[in-house]
């Protein structure tokens, strides 16, 4: 017992760490509830969207409750939460990439994160047992390395908070930008290349979004963000032309649904990236506001 007290108190310590500093999630839930009666634009999506659109360049009132490895699994639970309490709100906009649609529901980007959903931003989780030990002790869903780099970092920066109170990811500037985009885009390829082709789980969530928005008079922009041209070229061309195909489809079926597709739009360089698939702060402001065109042109 002598040797397992030290112990056992790093871990109450960590696990109380976990529980009370704030994050991106526990933000992003405190003011989600604050912007019910004056948001008009709601941003869903993974870090592409968490990067690449942010709120301040939009006309209109703009929360994004985007976060990085978001699932549409994650975008459907969080938008059926929220969707009743809007006053406002004008457009809802989903992330449709490369990975989006053929991404399945409790992989092992969601083996923790899953439990931030359910902790931080008070969601109910199906994909998490009640009996799910994660469920109380948030510091066991992650290696014990991984805690103490978060610790570690909290003290250095004194946040462990990236994004704005819009909800905007703000840690992707210029300035920290990889310079050798050409060379790493081949390894970013393979990391998110699934090798799946069946979208119909993916499908059903986003026709689901769509029909409860339809009865709302609220419209859904399809949205794929923009890529390097190193990252593009390497995508499998048949996935790529059928998530394209599906995206239109849902814009072809449905009078309240528009896309917008930026995956190889010539307006964007090297330059605007801050790695191979995302656009840095300046990249942003530049997608953003042509997002924000797109809206007004109905």
């Amino acid at each position: 017992m002598f040797f397992l007290l030290p112990i056992l108190l790093v871990l109450s310590l960590i696990e109380c760490f976990y529980r009370l500093v704030p994050n991106n999630y526990t933000l992003k839930n405190a003011n989600i509830q604050k912007r019910y009666d004056t948001t008009e634009v709601l941003i869903l999506g993974n870090s592409h969207t968490f990067y690449g659109l942010n709120p301040y360049f939009f006309d209109k009132q703009t929360f994004n409750l985007s976060n990085i490895s978001q699932t549409l699994y994650f975008d459907q639970l969080l938008f059926e939460k929220h969707i009743n309490k809007f006053k406002k709100l004008k457009y809802v906009i989903l992330n449709i990439e490369y990975t989006s649609l053929s991404q399945l529901k409790d992989t092992e980007e969601d083996s923790w994160r899953k439990y931030y959903y359910k902790s931080y931003m008070d969601l109910n989780v199906p994909i998490i047992s009640k009996f799910d030990y994660g469920n109380y002790f948030l510091s066991s869903t992650r290696p014990f390395n991984k805690n103490i780099k978060l610790v570690n970092s909290y003290f250095i920066e004194g946040t462990v908070i990236d994004c704005d109170v819009n909800g905007f990811g703000i840690n992707y500037t210029k300035e920290k930008r990889f310079l050798n985009i050409d060379e790493i885009a081949p390894n970013t390829i393979r990391r998110h290349e699934d090798n799946l082709f069946d979208f119909s789980e993916n499908i059903s969530r986003i026709e689901s979004i769509i029909h409860q928005c339809k009865e709302k008079e609220i419209e859904v922009i399809l949205v794929t963000m923009p890529v390097s041209k190193a990252y593009s070229v390497r995508v499998n061309k048949f996935k790529l032309d059928k998530i394209v195909k599906t995206a239109k489809l849902f814009e072809n079926r449905n009078s309240n649904v528009r896309y917008l597709n930026l995956f190889n739009d010539f307006r964007f360089t090297n330059n605007d990236f801050y790695d191979p698939d995302h656009l840095h702060t300046e990249g942003a402001e530049k997608c953003s506001l042509i997002v924000s065109t797109f809206l007004d042109n109905n």
